[in-house]
């Protein structure tokens, strides 16, 4: 009983991590965009703030998928790492909805926060 128990947590643990880097993955990782897209991708990608109020900063790795993956295979902690990125910044409208504006930066520093071998959260 024991055993089955443990196995069913650690099965927990790993879909919350799984959930946790699928989130990440959708928040952060992009082929490529332009910053002009920030608009329609942050709409599409359903990315909002606390409360789903107009999320006032998001930063896209651009072509990062793999890279992503292999920075984080088999650590937890941190690591600060160079990427091509788009941030995209709210900007304020008397319209209804969100509004971006973007800036692409070559060779941006990012800190990616890893867990158990998953990307968690971009700081």
């Amino acid at each position: 009983m024991k055993v089955q128990f443990v196995c069913l947590l650690l099965g927990l643990i790993s879909a919350v991590e799984l959930s946790a880097s699928l989130d990440f993955y959708q928040k952060h990782v992009i082929g490529f965009m332009h910053p002009d897209e920030c608009t329609t991708v942050m709409q599409m990608r359903h990315i909002r703030g606390h409360v789903g109020t107009c999320k006032k900063v998001n930063t896209f790795l651009l072509g990062a998928h793999q890279r992503v993956q292999n920075i984080c295979a088999g650590i937890s902690g941190q690591r600060s790492v160079s990427f091509n990125v788009v941030v995209c910044k709210h900007q304020f409208s008397l319209r209804p909805g969100c509004r971006y504006v973007g800036q692409r930066h070559d060779n941006r520093i990012v800190v990616i926060k890893c867990k158990h071998g998953v990307p968690v959260h971009l700081g």
